[in-house]
Formats: C-alpha cells, structure tokens, sequence
C-alpha cells in the first residue's frame, strides 16, 4: 500500500505517518508548512512542501507516485480565529480540499480518509452525540468541514471516490515514548497549555468559561490518545481498499472531562499547582461534546487502548518535559 498523507508535519499528521510506516505502508507527505515541522516527521520520508490547494504541486505528486488512498490532515483548526476570519477557512478547508479531491478524480484514485470533526454537531440535544445527530455548527470551522462531508458524498456518487469522514472529539497526548507530541503556534488545546504553564513557560493558564450548564460550569470534552486516534484511521483505510462505502464515524470515548478536572488532573501528574486565571467563553465553543463511538467499534473493530485521561496526560508530559521548545524551527 502507498498513501498521500496531508497535512503530515502537523500534530495528527506527523503521529498517523510514523503509524503507517511502522506497519509497512508507504507513505508520501505533503504540508505546507504554514503550521507543521520537518522535525516532526522522520528524515526518510519524503516529503512535499506545498498547499493542498496548488494544481501544480497536486499534478506532479500524483504523477510522479501512483497511490492506494489519500489521508486528509491539511485543515485549519482554530475555532476561535474561524469566527474572526471565516474565509480563512472556507477557502483551506472546503475550497483547497475540493482541490485535492479533484486531483484524486484526474488521476484515479478512489479511496479518501477525511479529518473531520465534532464541531460539525454544534450544542448537542443528545448526549453522547451518535453520527446521525442534526448538524448545527456554532462556528465557520465546524461548518466548514461539515460542508465538505457533503461534498464529499457527491464526489462519490458522481465519480466513484470512496471516503470515510472520522470525527474527532479532542486528539489529545503524545507517543507514549515521549519523541513526538503536540507543538501548534499558535497553541488553542487545553493540555499542551497546561503543560506549558506547568513547566514555567506561562506565568498562568487561561480558563474560558466557567458558567456553561455543566456540571462544574466548565466545558465537557471527549479526550482521544493520538494513538488510538491513528489506529483509527488506518482501520478506515483498510476498510475503504476493501470495499466499504461513503461514511463518517465518530472517533471518541463516550466519556466526558471537564476543564477543571482536565486541569486538576495535569496538576496531579505533572506535580505543579500552577496558577489558573477565569476568563470569558470563547467564541463557537459548544458546552458539551461526548462522542458515542459504538458504529466505529463495532464495523471497523476500533479499539482504544491509551485514552484514559491519565494516560493522555501523562504521555503529553512527557513530551513536554523533553521538548520544551517544542520541535526546532528551521522552516
């Protein structure tokens, strides 16, 4: 099997690449390097600078490699800066995927992993979220990826590519080894954060929203090891190469951590009762996002091994610790 990985040097990219090498697969990567580093992926592979959105980069790298599927990660991610900006993100998220798409129509190939998301639902009325909840996205990101989850049908009933949209609730931790982990900049999540104000590089850590309808007023998120969250992509491409048709499945525990008890838990493992300052909600966040996950265990045989959150915690920690700086930047 050879794939076209997107997005590769970002945080989900750079993990599901080094996945697929270790189970034999080959792999071509492809990033911009707008928000990724070189330094997240092994120096063997090869990798393609370029924007997903760019016809030519797109022609030469699917003449040049004759691929089995195409794994999506090259998406705009920052909810909060889609509300500000939301062309921004219609245009990499919709109209540069559309791009790759019609790449993969030019040069036959069928078979596409898209990294979708739980933003698409919006305020969930059911709890945990199947995939057949109504979609109301409360920010253009949301809505954006929701969008191309449409599209994406239509490409398959008009050309015959085949997808499966994995939406994520919160990819969160690092290898359980401590090489590779999280390194956005800007940083939006809530554990690399913590970490950073842990390990002194924030005088204090910024908690938004403490009067949501939650339990303890904080918002609920569903937390999913980077590990498991890989495995699950490649149990969809197999299952694509096979045969299995247009679908989306939510990738999640089914359980629910608040952001308090997300930050007492980094304060136990990391030792350090770091500061933490109230602030205002955050534009387009939902209260409450717990994935029911039941269809992608059941049909693809998913089974999350590391995403208790002490173990999340623990693995990102350990990358944190190790890689202060995060990865070096010599763009």
């Amino acid at each position: 099997m050879k794939l076209l990985v997107t997005g590769a040097a970002g945080y989900i990219g750079s993990h599901m690449v080094r996945k697929l090498l270790s189970r034999g697969i080959d792999v071509v990567a492809l990033d911009s390097l707008e928000y990724g580093h070189r330094e997240a992926l092994p120096s063997s592979v090869s990798l393609v600078i370029g924007s997903v959105g760019d016809e030519k980069v797109l022609t030469e790298t699917f003449s040049k490699h004759t691929f089995d599927g195409v794994m999506h990660f090259a998406g705009y991610i920052f909810v909060e800066e889609s509300v500000q900006k939301p062309l921004k993100y219609f245009n990499n998220n919709f109209i540069n995927g559309a791009e790759l798409v019609h790449a993969m129509i030019r040069h036959d190939v069928n078979n596409f992993i898209f990294s979708s998301t739980a933003a698409i639902y919006g305020n969930p009325v059911v709890v945990p979220i199947p995939e057949d909840h109504k979609k109301e996205p409360s920010s253009p990101y949301g809505l954006s990826k929701w969008c191309f989850e449409e599209y994406l049908g239509y490409v398959d009933r008009q050309h015959g590519v085949r997808s499966i949209s994995l939406r994520y609730f919160n990819a969160a931790g690092a290898a359980l080894d401590g090489t590779h982990g999280e390194a956005h900049n800007p940083e939006s999540h809530i554990i690399p954060l913590a970490m950073a104000t842990a390990g002194g590089k924030r005088r204090e850590f910024h908690l938004f929203g403490t009067d949501y309808e939650t339990p303890d007023g904080t918002c609920l998120r569903d937390y999913i090891h980077i590990e498991d969250l890989c495995e699950a992509h490649l149990l969809a491409m197999e299952a694509l190469i096979n045969g299995h048709k247009t679908d989306a499945y939510n990738v999640g525990m089914g359980k629910g951590t608040s952001n308090r008890e997300m930050v007492s838990t980094i304060k136990k493992v990391t030792g350090v009762n770091f500061p933490v300052i109230k602030r205002e909600k955050r534009a387009g966040d939902p209260a409450i996002l717990v994935a029911d996950s039941i269809r992608l265990q059941k049909e693809l045989g998913w089974k999350p091994k590391h995403s208790d959150v002490r173990t999340i915690v623990e693995s990102a920690w350990k990358w944190h610790k190790g890689h202060p700086q995060g990865y070096a930047y010599r763009h």
